[in-house]
């Protein structure tokens, strides 16, 4: 049996550690946080809902601070088989908790401008996990279809990240299923998307030709190809909850991905940013790595391109090859707004320093 180690205990590792415990893939769970307290409390939570449903792993809390001297010597000493990390100085959800003017002014940055929040945290995890000298994989979670890639183009980076391209797949199975008369698992899916796309896959409305960002999909069932068809299913109006809540999917996601990096089954999924890659696609996964499964008629250029192009919806021009991130006109007007100053990018170097003041400009408000 597996160890996992899970660092940053927040809303999404929360989710994350409910979901592993009760599939019974991993003897022990290692969650590594800053606060005990609270630490130690939310795992003894995980082990009574892993108990009820008649799982028992070993569920230990850890304090890790990864910014800290000694971070690297307590991952080796942890020595996980697997581990996945998301930490994040400011989360997603928090942004609409924000009042007054500078919440307003914080609302009308796109996703891409909130980067180095996601980014500087995860800088810090590298450069431990790097340190610690361990060959596990791993698996990155904050904002994996960007920062992953920004990691590997600046140094070491993890396998692959969780959710996102994933928890669109399942709509489209199920929209298909309804439409043909098929089982929602007879039907085959392959997706390549960025994070974008996820936001015109749920919500109230069905979305306008040319609206969403570029995509790849094939679909079939039986034989028969479905893709147009799933074209179609993507956009169809299927309200959820964009919430808290909304990081169960990922967890749901990850409850199926971490098992298959720790060796316990072969599977074929959706990840973000497999080896560092741009956005979401299909993949392998088997004896602890990930390889892409794309169809027959993409070339992984053709993919990764088709990522690139979606990236302005996100708030991005584009990723340089030295990791450094251009931010589109719409994101820079709205950091002016935010920040008072011009900010058109982003250099990996700079993270830490831009998510300070973005911390800043929110308490200011």
């Amino acid at each position: 049996m597996s160890r996992l180690l899970l660092i940053s205990l927040g809303q999404l590792t929360g989710h994350i550690l409910d979901s592993v415990a009760r599939t019974g893939a991993f003897a022990e769970i290692v969650v590594a946080g800053r606060n005990p307290t609270y630490g130690i409390a939310r795992t003894n939570l995980a082990r009574i809902g892993a108990g009820i449903e008649g799982r028992f792993p070993s569920i230990e809390f850890r304090e890790l601070d990864i910014n800290r001297t000694g971070a690297a010597a307590e991952i080796r000493r942890i020595a996980p088989d697997v581990a996945l990390a998301a930490p994040s100085m400011l989360p997603w959800w928090k942004l609409d908790r924000l009042s007054g003017r500078r919440g307003e002014a914080a609302r009308q940055v796109p996703f891409a401008g909130w980067l180095a929040c996601h980014l500087a945290p995860m800088l810090a995890v590298r450069r431990a996990w790097a340190e610690s000298g361990l060959d596990a994989p791993w698996v990155g979670a904050s904002y994996p279809d960007v920062v992953n890639a920004i990691l590997h183009r600046t140094g070491p980076g993890p396998g692959c990240g969780v959710g996102n391209v994933d928890e669109i797949v399942p709509k489209i199975r199920m929209v298909l299923a309804a439409a043909t008369g098929h089982e929602p698992e007879t039907v085959e899916v392959r997706l390549v998307a960025q994070h974008a796309l996820e936001y015109f896959a749920y919500r109230d409305g069905g979305a306008a030709a040319g609206e969403m960002p570029p995509f790849l999909i094939t679909a079939s069932a039986a034989g028969r190809d479905l893709s147009a068809l799933a074209r179609e299913a993507i956009s169809q109006p299927w309200p959820i909850p964009y919430d808290r809540d909304f990081n169960r999917l990922t967890a749901s996601s990850a409850a199926v991905l971490l098992p298959a990096l720790a060796g316990r089954s072969a599977v074929r999924m959706h990840v973000p940013a497999p080896a560092g890659l741009i956005g979401g696609y299909p993949v392998r996964i088997a004896a602890r790595r990930v390889t892409l499964d794309l169809a027959p008629e993409w070339r992984q250029d053709e993919a990764v391109a088709s990522n690139l192009a979606a990236l302005p919806w996100d708030g991005l021009e584009t990723i340089e090859n030295d990791g450094a991130a251009v931010f589109t006109a719409a994101t820079t007007r709205a950091l002016h707004a935010l920040l008072g100053r011009a900010v058109e990018g982003l250099h990996p170097d700079d993270a830490p320093a831009l998510a300070e003041d973005l911390l800043a400009a929110v308490d200011a408000g």
